[in-house]
Formats: structure tokens, C-alpha cells, sequence
């Protein structure tokens, strides 16, 4: 944990993270690697104009929305470096965690600090859209200027406490994914308990079950409304967002689950793959829909 650094001194605990006797190379996937790092740096120059646009317009950043989503970008941007250019860079030569164990440790407690701050503006915007969708009325209290401000705040401890206070996170060639275990020859057959992280646990169910109950509430209400509207047709808006809620569930679906799942059980490298790009594809997402309406 980073909060060692400013304490002791020390970043690295001898036994959890012995590198002794472990080759700082593995197997090189340069295919894997360069696909990670492809869609990396593609979502990253999206985003950044996307997240200069939504600044440049005041219309926009007036919206709580587009506020929110601007402030979602910061850790998704500062994500990818680690979950899509690091991690291909690895790939393409081949590196293992020990390596430099020191710059993975310190980019592993990052980009775990920065997935669940992610993932806590996540929650927070999808609970804006259900508000905005379903009672903008009732709920417009809380996205007021100083509610809002507070909420959009709410994130950055959440950085803190997973970047500074809990175990870190390492990228493995050997699986094309991210382990709490540094998989070394002296760590590898340590049990899955000691580097159990509670917190990133609960955090990753909760944000699917969050996620998947708030797009399900906001498809089922469009449907019904446009249902009242046209009755035999299902519109464009529907469709549209019907879509986006299987895309973005999807993708937190498959990387908050494998990635708790393959922290513990041995799964096919290929799924462990297809968990890695989940978790590139949950930080890729960038949306420019106004707040959902409807006509009535």
C-alpha cells in the first residue's frame, strides 16, 4: 500500500511480494499487447476530446450529467494508462510483475485506487439518469450546486482508501490480466486469502447489482412510455438506450465478476482475456446523450 511510502519507507513487504529466484521475463504476446494498447490510446484520445468539449460548452457542464460524466473521464483516462498502455507494453515484451516490482506495485495501488473511484462516479451517474428520468421533480435537490459538489467529491476518498491502504494489483503477462498476486516463484502457491481485498469485493458485486437494477429501471420505463406513445412501434430512443444498457451491464457483468472470480479459481487464458477487455471496455465507455426524456 502507498501509505507505507509516507510511514516507514517502505512499499514492499519481503514476503507478500518476494521477487527472489523469479525471472523478470515471461512469455511475450505481442498480439495480446498490441490490441490492449490499441484500444487504449483510441479511447484515450476520444475521451480527451470528449471530456474538452463538455468542458468548452457551459451549456453542457451546466447539466448535472454532463458534469458527472466529465468527472467519471478524469479516472477513466488515468485508468487506461495502467489497464490498457501498461498493460499491453507488458504483453507485447513479455514482463513480469517482478520485472520492477517497485513501478508495478506503485501503478498497481494506482489504478486500483482509480477503478473504484470509477466505478463509484459510475453508480453515481446512473443514479442521476434514473433520478432525471423517473422524478427530475423530487430529486433535483440533490443535484443542486452544493449537493453536487459534495457528491462529486464523494469519489476521491474512495481513491485514497483503495490506492493508500489496501493491497495493490498486478498486471501478468502469463494471463493477460490483473492479480493481486505477484505470482512469483515464492508467492505463487501462497493461498488466494492472503491477498484478499474485502472491500474490492463488495465493491465490484455492488456495482453490478447497482448498475444492472438502474439501466433495468430506466429501459422498462422508456419502454412503457413509448409503448403509451406509439403504441406498435419501439423508438429510435428506446432502441438506442436499450443498447447502451446491455453494453455498459455487459461490460461491468463480465469485469466486476471474472475479475473477483480469477483472483481465486485458475480460468482458460482466453477468458481471462475476454475479463481484461471488459475491464479496458468499462473505462472505454463515453457517452454523449443528453438526460433521457420523454414527450408526454
Amino acid at each position: 500500500m502507498l501509505y507505507d511510502i509516507f510511514t516507514s519507507g517502505t512499499v514492499i513487504s519481503p514476503y507478500y511480494y518476494n521477487c527472489i529466484g523469479t525471472s523478470s521475463y515471461t512469455v511475450s504476446k505481442p498480439i495480446i499487447g498490441l490490441v490492449y494498447l490499441s484500444i487504449g490510446l483510441f479511447s484515450q484520445f476520444l475521451y480527451i476530446l470528449v471530456l474538452y468539449n463538455i468542458l468548452r460548452s457551459k451549456q453542457l457542464f451546466s447539466l448535472p450529467c454532463y458534469k458527472i460524466m466529465f468527472f467519471l473521464g478524469i479516472p477513466d483516462i488515468f485508468s487506461l494508462i495502467f489497464c490498457a498502455d501498461f498493460a499491453g507494453f507488458y504483453s507485447i515484451f513479455g514482463l513480469h510483475p517482478c520485472y520492477s516490482i517497485k513501478f508495478t506495485f506503485t501503478t498497481g495501488c494506482l489504478v486500483f485506487g482509480s477503478w473504484h473511484m470509477s466505478c463509484m462516479y459510475v453508480l453515481l451517474l446512473a443514479f442521476n439518469r434514473v433520478c432525471e428520468l423517473i422524478s427530475p421533480n423530487k430529486c433535483a435537490f440533490m443535484f443542486r450546486t452544493k449537493c453536487l459538489k459534495t457528491l462529486i467529491f464523494l469519489p476521491v476518498p474512495y481513491f485514497i482508501y483503495f490506492a493508500f491502504f489496501t493491497k495493490p494489483t498486478f498486471f501478468n503477462s502469463s494471463v493477460s490480466a490483473f492479480l493481486l498476486n505477484p505470482m512469483s516463484e515464492a508467492t505463487k502457491n501462497f493461498p488466494s486469502e492472503y491477498y484478499t481485498v474485502e472491500a474490492y469485493v463488495f465493491n465490484n458485486f455492488f456495482v453490478m447489482i447497482f448498475i444492472g437494477c438502474c439501466y433495468l429501471v430506466i429501459c422498462c420505463y422508456l419502454l412503457t412510455e413509448s409503448w403509451k406513445i406509439q403504441m406498435k412501434q419501439t423508438s429510435t430512443l428506446v432502441k438506442r438506450v436499450t443498447y447502451q444498457c446491455l453494453t455498459v451491464c455487459t461490460c461491468h457483468f463480465v469485469g466486476c465478476f471474472l475479475y473477483v472470480y480469477i483472483q481465486y479459481f485458475w480460468i482458460p487464458e482466453f477468458l481471462s482475456i475476454v475479463c481484461h477487455l471488459a475491464w479496458i471496455g468499462n473505462h472505454s465507455k463515453f457517452d454523449s446523450n443528453s438526460p433521457f426524456q420523454i414527450n408526454r
